[in-house]
């Protein structure tokens, strides 16, 4: 790649200079000048060019001097290093320089050999600022991307990996699903700037019930979230998390209907399902789009016992499964959390030939 390097002089005849003794790299398109004849004409150039690397500058020009040149090279890329050139022995403006931010220094009359060996130290110094700074924004990204699925800590974590999600695998896992009760009837009603700030205020308050529960959003099906607890590691308190993230999602739920109820809005409600079983962790896709995704019959079974809070008239049901995996549990609030779910016997799934047995969240 060609370093753009801007030299700053009143001094004409140094422009000449530099195109010969660089004339190599030039040729090999190593580097490329561009040429300034003082400090607000460099501002200029840099304006208008965003991506020049490396300013070569005089100190001593008319209207604006190297030194005020340095104050305002912060406001560009923070990657802009800047060479100064100053008269033999007049140290005070060097330490000035490098007092404000120049990575190095030659002196008039220049000496080319060391002018070389200075412009190519610095390029060097550069790129692996560049490296750096590309490294930072690919973990940023990372890290941006991991935290609209995972909760921040564990998001924090997954980033720092080669590979946040490792090899694919069957787990246990916990999964949850909710959904707006008659969503589709509501939403015909709607102009569609509502529909969608109605869906942004579900999403934003179930999401936060999952982060909260070191939960993960895998996926949004229009009014509907699909939540994983145990993903991509297990823990010990996935299944406990996944029932006390359900009810802090009717806590929101019914702070929220307070709210739109004060504002003559009707309230809105929701059912969920929860189930614990085992699952397929890995990415799908094609090379073009990769996403990490959660498949199998422990999640088609959650939509579906989800789908059984209409007929049983609940908010949420449980599964057998779930129950028996925070029965396993030595967690303090387990007794809580049960105590306040009622058997509700053996119930038909589509798709599957046994009976599942769950647990209802009584209403009233």
């Amino acid at each position: 790649m060609t370093a753009k390097i801007l030299v700053v002089d009143d001094e004409l005849d140094l422009q000449e200079l530099m195109k010969r003794r660089f004339r190599r790299e030039l040729r090999h398109g190593d580097i490329s000048f561009v040429f300034a004849n003082d400090g607000v004409n460099a501002l200029e150039k840099l304006r208008e060019i965003d991506d020049i690397d490396l300013v070569i500058t005089d100190i001593n020009m008319p209207r604006m001097d190297g030194l005020t040149l340095l104050e305002h090279l912060g406001e560009y890329e923070e990657q802009l290093k800047a060479i100064i050139i100053s008269a033999y022995g007049d140290m005070d403006n060097i330490r000035a320089a490098m007092n404000r931010g120049a990575a190095d220094f030659v002196t008039k009359p220049i000496d080319f050999d060391d002018l070389q060996v200075t412009v190519k130290k610095t390029l060097d110094q550069l790129d692996v600022l560049k490296e750096a700074f590309e490294e930072r924004l690919a973990a940023e990204r990372a890290r941006s991307n991991l935290a609209r699925y995972f909760a921040p800590v564990l998001a924090d974590t997954l980033a720092k990996r080669d590979e946040p999600f490792g090899a694919p695998r069957k787990q246990n896992i916990a999964v949850l699903f909710v959904d707006i009760r008659g969503f589709t009837t509501m939403a015909e009603g709607m102009e569609p700037e509502a529909v969608m700030e109605l869906l942004r205020g579900f999403h934003a308050r179930m999401e936060d019930a999952v982060f909260r529960h070191d939960g993960n959003l895998d996926n949004y099906i229009g009014d509907a979230v699909l939540a994983t607890f145990g993903v991509p590691e297990l823990g010990d308190r996935d299944a406990v998390n996944a029932l006390a993230c359900a009810y802090s999602m009717l806590d929101a739920m019914e702070e929220w209907n307070a709210q739109r109820a004060a504002q003559g809005e009707a309230p809105i409600g929701v059912g969920i399902g929860l189930h614990y079983g085992s699952a397929v962790l890995g990415d799908t896709g094609s090379e073009r789009s990769m996403a990490f995704a959660v498949i199998g019959d422990t999640v088609n079974t959650a939509s579906r016992i989800q789908g059984l809070t209409r007929g049983l008239e609940t908010d949420l049901v449980v599964s057998q499964a779930l129950i028996d995996q925070i029965n396993q549990s030595d967690h303090m609030d387990t007794a809580d959390l049960l105590a306040r779910l009622e058997n509700a016997g053996e119930k038909e799934i589509r798709g599957r030939s046994n009976k599942v047995p769950v647990f209802v969240l009584p209403r009233g």
